[in-house]
């Protein structure tokens, strides 16, 4: 099936615009359930009622309340918070371009595919400007009724834009770094390098597979064919010793590994 686009969009570049269409380059996988009585199997739906009461409250009854102190709340109104909205746009501004080492993985959210939505010449051109130059393009735009920052990059000379969290969304590392009075034993470190060489290798997500996941597929399986399955052991917790012990450890595992 054809990848569909959810969103069309035009990345400003000072007078020059690029047409672009949004693609979710990740999709959820989650397992979704139905909620049933336990007796008759009778199918069961939520419903927002009132504390006091237990009454149903239909929506446009419902207001929505900020705690101001322990006993006073500001209530915000319907027509109040709609006109807070963004206004509705096609365009993505381009703010500027920073080195891509600038931006670490703390500030990436959602990634998307993005396509040309036109002509492909300038796209191709500007991703391929992206890469070679190591940047990212950091730009803002109103996509269903929210105001996005996000992050371009280039990948194999196509587009990628990836939503980016707010400064006040991430936390900063300092009080809890670890002390730095206990600095690594010069075997210890040569220890560590040789583990990491041991299990170097090429990234492939293929081999690292959701085993919650597949496991609730096969007891789901089996329970429909009218089937137990007995539940998989629990692995004891190896002790802790030194770490140079465990390195030696990890390390001799991964060469075992490596000759299976």
């Amino acid at each position: 099936m054809a990848a569909r686009a959810i969103w069309k969009g035009e990345l400003q570049l000072g007078k020059h615009s690029i047409g672009v269409k949004f693609y979710s380059a990740i999709e959820d996988r989650n397992v979704r359930f139905h909620l049933l009585h336990e007796k008759d199997r009778a199918p069961v739906e939520q419903h927002i009622v009132r504390k006091d009461t237990g009454e149903d409250v239909p929506k446009e009854e419902m207001r929505k309340a900020f705690a101001v102190g322990p006993n006073t709340a500001v209530i915000l109104q319907p027509e109040e918070l709609e006109q807070l909205v963004p206004p509705e746009s096609r365009e993505i501004e381009v703010l500027r371009f920073v080195p891509a080492s600038a931006i670490g993985d703390q500030w990436f959210e959602r990634p998307y595919y993005l396509g040309p939505d036109g002509g492909t010449d300038d796209y191709f051109a500007f991703g391929e400007a992206l890469s070679r130059k190591e940047m990212v393009g950091v730009a803002r735009w109103v996509m269903r009724k929210k105001r996005y920052l996000g992050a371009i990059s280039a990948v194999d000379g196509y587009l990628i834009m990836t939503t980016l969290r707010r400064a006040e969304q991430v936390v900063s590392f300092s009080g809890i770094e670890p002390a730095r009075s206990a600095t690594p034993q010069a075997n210890e470190l040569k220890l560590a390098e040789q583990l990491v060489k041991s299990i170097e290798a090429d990234f492939d997500p293929r081999q690292w597979q959701n085993e919650y996941r597949e496991r609730l597929y096969k007891l789901i399986e089996a329970k429909a064919r009218g089937e137990k399955i007995k539940p998989a052991p629990v692995k004891k917790k190896r002790a802790e010793g030194s770490l140079a012990d465990s390195l030696k450890a990890s390390l001799a595992a991964a060469r075992e590994k490596k000759v299976a």
